[in-house]
């Protein structure tokens, strides 16, 4: 125990202006007033420090005249004297009077202090090493360091501790979660020492997660830079800086550390880091494995460039020009090889020789070339593919685009017979997987796909100017009712499935009539894109259907117009349907008045220009006309043709092939049948027959071997031929070889057919209706209508007329060359619909998968699927140009 000693100035009574110890003068003041000054030795007073109070007393060399010395011995650590207490009574009571005064100043200044201040003075008499603490007014911070060495130091861990005592915990600068296992039994609010001191001692038993502080591993990433998670695509990990930290005998620098890391741990690292160090294990050995391979050859990769980074595309720059000079190297090797051995083996020809062995060459390639003259004709593109393939092999075969189309029509026609033709070895094939690569690009599903669309979109940029306007061919075909599992996506497929509006509506429907919630569809509607001035035939979307209706159709169509103008980029001019009521209903739904005319047309919502034209088929048209003319006086009997005063009759037909057709050697009419004449279920949806019965050599015949009594018949058959070759315009030649000018293509916007559809053909139906109007017999209305064509016939020739004219007028006017009119008709979408009645063999009925997938193949095999002979359209075989188009394969 140190022994200190202090000399106190005792007053007289004498001395009574001097300041007491019993006056309110605070003990600090009294002291600093008196002359101090520090003794050493035996001559001078000793010091006496009071480390509670951080004052000072020291006595003076020489005590005054009327003092007296005593002298006390205590433990300067204690809160009282330890040792005895020497001098005179009066001398002790003196020296308790002073220390009983200055506790009662502590304790005045304790009772003003707030408990976070109490607690902060607590605080710095209990807290040692190895915690610092450092307080302000508003927080106290208890910290604990890393030492480096005794210049070199960094903050291991803090401990923050608020006005409202509560404690967070910081490690490496980053806050420990609520969730970590320190938190558990211990309290909410820390004010007092005791509850400090339970907090560092739990964290005497923690100790600070190393992370993953191997050197293997910090290339991996930078500092502050983090590791994403390739499933999550979220940031998993992160490298953090220098802290210079020890974990018992490890010493490390940077670590990288889990997002997710505890800080904390009973142990060396927390669950979180120990998964990521598997992680970056596995990332280090591909990095070795990288390294330890050989140089990635990116001249023969497939890489698309904008996948590859710099470096890469440097690389393979490098490499090409590598190759590049070796190759030139290595032909100028083989040349001087090749002129080598023909110099030491070669045979010297002479003149006749000469001359001989090129009259064979030239004999061959002109042999080769007269058996196929065109160099784009498939014919030869076949040969030269077979030729190919024997140099190539399979594995290094490339076939050519149209090679691909041809084969996937021909195992979409019969599977079993491409594999026969494939095996037998006479021809050489694209195998089943390199063709399922090209037939499988897009997803086989219902409705606007993104892929499909995107599809479409390439097809269109390959258009320009007046080749981007299009039409809309939608139209129902009758399927299977059957569900049928798809293997890929665990669905099943057959079920109605429109557009999402369209299920909204009809899941609304089918809550107010209490219906089955769901039903097995009946029908198939598809949608086609069709070039006005282009070959594009391109099945955009199918829709499974129990019957569409025209607000079911209402939302779709004009979606798919909405995708086209927006996305693809086409422009939408027309669309064509059947004369179905749904279809003609749909038309009425853009009314904007109270006319009784039929719509044919509506502003297009993308182009304020521009209208959007409905065509009612001309061929249905067609079909629909011999239909009411069949059942004038025969078949139904539902009508009674007239106009005139004179009958319209199917009588004058059937009595034409009777008596001058059917028996005669020398027929007038060679392609009139018994087919055409005696109609059954299955002719009346054929329109060739009713072409046939609708044309100039019938009417001719009528009018040569019959008197005016047929007149009326003769005028009406002439009037609908001439409408269907004026719309059915096909070919720029057509018209030239058969010596028809109504078949010739549209190159004027003043074409005088035009002014005939309009003027003469819709006049003469206007003249037929006030022909019967004026007529001066009693008639119901009903026997009325039964002397004219029905209204729904009558209405779609209007906007039909209407329509076709309209959007040639318009295409000239936009710049196109000519107009063929065929492509206003509907024949494309039955062409198509007869692919998924020929799938596998017959098959009437197909079910929704087998459409579903057809059209997917369809949009590959493109313009080589031809058109089946017996189909309800014209055939048309001519010769398929060559195109070299690239398809798209799944990667």
């Amino acid at each position: 125990m140190e022994e200190i000693s202090v000399a106190v100035s005792i007053h007289t009574e004498d001395e009574k202006d001097e300041p007491c110890l019993n006056q309110d003068t605070s003990l600090l003041e009294f002291v600093r007033s008196e002359e101090i000054s520090i003794a050493s030795g035996e001559d001078k007073g000793e010091l006496l420090l009071d480390e509670h109070s951080d004052h000072t007393y020291a006595a003076k060399e020489q005590p005054f005249e009327n003092e007296k010395t005593c002298t006390l011995e205590f433990d300067c650590h204690a809160d009282f004297f330890l040792a005895p207490l020497e001098g005179t009574e009066q001398q002790i009571t003196q020296e308790i009077e002073i220390y009983a005064v200055n506790e009662t100043h502590h304790e005045h200044e304790e009772a003003c202090l707030s408990p976070f201040q109490t607690l902060c003075n607590l605080l710095q008499v209990s807290i040692s090493d190895p915690y610092i603490l450092s307080c302000t007014d508003t927080e106290i911070c208890i910290v604990e360091l890393y030492q480096i060495s005794c210049r070199e130091m960094s903050i291991k861990l803090s401990v923050i501790i608020d006005s409202n005592f509560c404690a967070k915990i910081y490690v490496h600068r980053k806050e420990v979660s609520r969730d970590n296992d320190i938190w558990t039994g211990l309290p909410t609010k820390y004010d007092s020492v005791e509850f400090v001191t339970k907090l560092l001692s739990c964290l005497s038993c923690f100790s600070v997660c190393v992370g993953n502080p191997d050197e293997e591993y910090q290339y991996i990433t930078p500092v502050g830079c983090g590791i994403s998670d390739k499933v999550a695509n979220t940031i998993r990990s992160y490298r953090e800086g220098n802290f210079s930290a020890t974990s018992g005998t490890l010493s490390y620098g940077s670590t990288i550390r889990s997002v997710h890391c505890s800080l904390l741990v009973k142990g060396k690292r927390c669950s979180q880091c120990l998964a990521d160090r598997r992680m970056l294990r596995k990332r280090h050995q591909r990095a070795v494995e990288r390294h330890n391979s050989p140089p990635t050859n990116f001249v023969h990769k497939t890489v698309k460039h904008e996948n590859m980074s710099r470096s890469n595309l440097i690389e393979k720059i490098n490499q090409q020009r590598d190759e590049i000079k070796s190759m030139s190297s290595e032909i100028e090797k083989l040349k001087r090889k090749c002129k080598q051995e023909i110099l030491q083996d070669g045979v010297t020809l002479d003149l006749v020789q000469n001359i001989e062995l090129k009259d064979l060459m030239s004999t061959c390639n002109d042999e080769f070339k007269k058996a196929y003259p065109d160099p784009n004709s498939v014919q030869r593109l076949f040969w030269e593919q077979q030729c190919k393939f024997e140099t190539f092999g399979k594995n290094g075969m490339r076939w050519h685009p149209m090679i691909i189309r041809w084969c996937l029509y021909m195992r979409n026609k019969s599977a079993k017979a491409y594999d026969a033709m494939r095996d037998s070895g006479f021809i050489q094939l694209p195998s089943a997987r390199t063709l399922f690569d090209y037939s499988h690009y897009t997803k086989s599903a219902l409705g606007f796909q993104p892929d499909v669309t995107k599809m479409l979109h390439e097809e269109a940029k390959k258009l320009e100017n007046y080749k981007n306007y299009v039409g809309l061919l939608f139209d129902e075909i009758r399927i299977k009712e059957d569900l049928v599992y798809d293997k890929h996506t665990g669905e099943l497929i057959g079920y109605c499935d429109l557009d999402s509006i369209s299920n909204q509506i009809m899941n609304l429907e089918k809550a107010v009539n209490d219906s089955k919630p769901t039903q097995v569809a009946k029908f198939m509607l598809v949608i086609m894109v069709r070039g006005i001035t282009t070959n594009l035939k391109f099945p955009f979307a199918g829709f499974a259907t129990n019957s569409i209706t025209a607000d079911f159709l209402y939302p779709i169509f004009w979606k798919a117009v909405s995708i086209l103008e927006c996305s693809v980029k086409l422009k939408v001019l027309f669309c064509t349907c059947d004369g179905a009521s749904a279809n003609r209903k749909f038309f009425q739904l853009h009314k904007l008045d109270n006319s009784r005319e039929p719509v044919y047309f509506t502003k297009n919502p993308h182009d304020e220009n521009r209208n959007l034209y409905f065509i009612s088929d001309v061929p249905h048209l067609l079909k629909t006309a011999r239909n009411c003319l069949s059942n004038s006086y025969s078949h139904k009997k539902t009508r009674q043709l007239w106009k005139r005063e004179k009958d319209i009759s199917w009588m004058h037909l059937v009595r034409l092939f009777e008596e001058h057709c059917e028996q005669d050697i020398y027929s007038p009419c060679p392609k009139l049948s018994r087919t055409h004449i005696d109609l059954t279920a299955f002719s009346y949806m054929k329109v060739n027959l009713a072409a046939q019965i609708l044309s100039g050599t019938v009417a001719n015949a009528l009018e040569h071997f019959y008197d005016e009594s047929v007149s009326e018949t003769v005028c009406f058959i002439r009037h609908f031929n001439r409408f269907f070759d004026c719309l059915n315009v096909r070919s720029l030649f057509e018209g030239r070889n058969k010596r028809n000018p109504d078949l010739d293509p549209y190159t004027d916007v003043n074409d005088n057919r035009l002014e005939w559809l309009t003027t003469s053909f819709l006049g003469y139906f206007e003249e037929w209706r006030q022909n019967i109007e004026n007529r001066n017999i009693a008639a119901t209305a009903t026997q009325k209508a039964a002397m004219t064509l029905s209204r729904q016939t009558l209405d779609g020739l209007k906007i039909s007329v209407k329509s076709i004219t309209e959007c040639v007028k318009f295409m000239l006017g936009s710049g196109a060359d000519f107009i063929l009119t065929h492509h206003f008709n509907q024949d494309p979408l039955e062409q198509h619909f007869g692919h998924y009645r020929h799938k596998s063999g017959a098959n009437n009925n197909p079910t929704v998968y087998d459409v579903r997938n057809m059209m997917t193949t369809l949009r590959a095999v493109g313009s080589q699927a031809l058109q089946p002979r017996r189909g309800n359209i014209s055939v048309n075989r001519e010769n398929i140009p060559v195109d070299n188009t690239k398809l798209p394969r799944r990667r």
